[in-house]
């Protein structure tokens, strides 16, 4: 079974943030999405699909590396 891992896209999106001397606010509005939902990928909840693709596109990474198989 495939499984999309939120926390490590959040991992990413907060190392790109640091490397780049930004702050959530700023990360958000170039995304063009809510802080909320960035938190919300930070505690694992449930994302939304444009929200999820607006911070893959950010990161200018293929979805397929959030993707993880998990056992069932």
């Amino acid at each position: 079974m495939l499984r999309f891992d939120s926390k490590a896209l959040f991992r990413a999106i907060d190392t790109r943030r640091e490397q780049r001397g930004l702050g959530w606010k700023q990360v958000a509005n170039e995304m063009g999405i809510a802080e909320a939902t960035i938190k919300r990928t930070r505690d694992g909840g449930r994302m939304e699909v444009d929200g999820m693709l607006a911070m893959i596109a950010w990161l200018g990474l293929p979805v397929e590396h959030f993707v993880r198989k998990t056992r069932t």
